[in-house]
């Protein structure tokens, strides 16, 4: 894969630099507002009584959200054990063991590859996130110049609302996206045996990114490249296969099913009503909606690899509940890595399919008799 067009535009370390400035400026604006309290990140509920008492005994004094909080509170509890060692003491007090521990190289990472205590868990679990900001843009802003397009378009990574949503609540998309955006930055490099490792720690982050990996297959097989297809798909298939195997083994079965997908368009046509009370949630949702649509025409019309890796976020935005599509942090968090890499595919590689198509047509017409 070749670079399309060179623009006068600042080296991705640069663009990094700048998008890790702008999270810790927001990180710590949020921390100042908490007495520098890194528990305000995580999202501990005041209904979720297991987890805040499990908290309180390891921490002391912590900060609380109403009702059940979010996601950052179950990292929270698999950091402080991120092997399962000790499922008795940690994983046994989340809602769905397995389901919550599948997810696992995000508390991983927080929790110092289970070296941390509960207090640097806290503060490993924010820090994780604003160097996979940095990561993230990196990526991004390096894709873009491969693209030939300006390397700012790598700020598409950290301006990417859901990630943002993802910020405040100690939650694992951020890592997941940043490693998918790296996966695709190799593809183009042609450094593919990176691209398929860096998926399957994807997958292990968040494990529906292995629809990243399925769509990698099918552009590897679309270009007749039909064993390095196979690799892409089975190699973050196996990994996450066994890790659930380990997890059975540590853990038992979940005891309920905690899926967020349904028939496809219903939970949508559900939640639209409940958006009209609230304009912002409605604009939110259009956008959203806007961006699935303009992605799935320029998938359709340059097939290239970019668009097949995030092109299975679309059927999946469709099969998503009803509660997922009622809160903007839980729909726009479900799509986070497709939003990112529509920009570029919008407005970078498939205006250089263009302008590549359209120098290949001066070029014909003047070697035309």
């Amino acid at each position: 894969m070749t670079r399309t067009l060179r623009t006068a535009s600042p080296s991705p370390l640069v663009v990094a630099t700048v998008a890790s400035l702008l999270t810790v400026v927001l990180v710590s604006v949020g921390l100042n507002r908490a007495g520098w309290d890194p528990t305000v990140f995580v999202g501990f509920g005041e209904d979720a009584v297991a987890i805040t008492e499990y908290a309180t005994e390891r921490l002391g004094a912590i900060e609380l959200r109403p009702v059940q909080g979010h996601d950052g509170k179950f990292f929270f509890v698999q950091a402080n054990d991120p092997w399962v060692t000790q499922p008795t003491d940690n994983a046994a007090i989340l809602d769905h063991p397995i389901y919550r521990s599948q997810r696992m190289l995000y508390p991983v990472l927080a929790g110092g590859f289970g070296l941390f205590g509960p207090t640097a868990v806290t503060w490993g679990l924010l820090v994780v996130n604003i160097l996979a900001m940095g990561l993230g843009t990196f990526a991004t802003a390096r894709l873009s110049r491969r693209l030939g397009g300006s390397t700012w378009w790598g700020l598409a990574f950290v301006a990417n609302f859901g990630l943002l949503y993802t910020l405040t609540n100690d939650d694992a998309g951020i890592l997941a996206a940043a490693l998918a955006m790296w996966a695709v930055a190799m593809v183009y490099e042609e450094r593919l045996g990176m691209a398929i490792a860096l998926l399957a720690g994807a997958a292990l982050t968040r494990e529906v990114m292995v629809v990243c990996a399925a769509g990698l297959a099918v552009w590897l097989w679309s270009q007749h490249r039909r064993k390095a297809a196979l690799v892409a798909l089975v190699v973050p298939g196996v990994a996450i296969a066994g890790w659930i195997v380990y997890l059975r083994y540590q853990l038992g079965p979940d005891q309920a099913d905690p899926r967020a997908v349904g028939w496809p368009f219903v939970g949508l046509a559900r939640a639209v009503p409940e958006w009209l009370a609230d304009p912002v949630v409605a604009l939110a949702g259009v956008a959203v909606l806007v961006i699935l649509a303009l992605f799935t025409v320029r998938w359709a019309q340059t097939r290239t690899a970019l668009g097949w890796m995030f092109i299975g976020f679309v059927p999946l935005a469709a099969l998503l509940t009803d509660k997922v599509w009622r809160e903007i942090f839980d729909y726009t968090r479900a799509v986070a890595p497709l939003l990112t890499a529509a920009m570029l595919l919008i407005f970078v590689e498939a205006r250089a399919k263009r302008e590549r198509s359209a120098i290949a047509g001066r070029s014909d017409a003047k070697v035309s008799p």
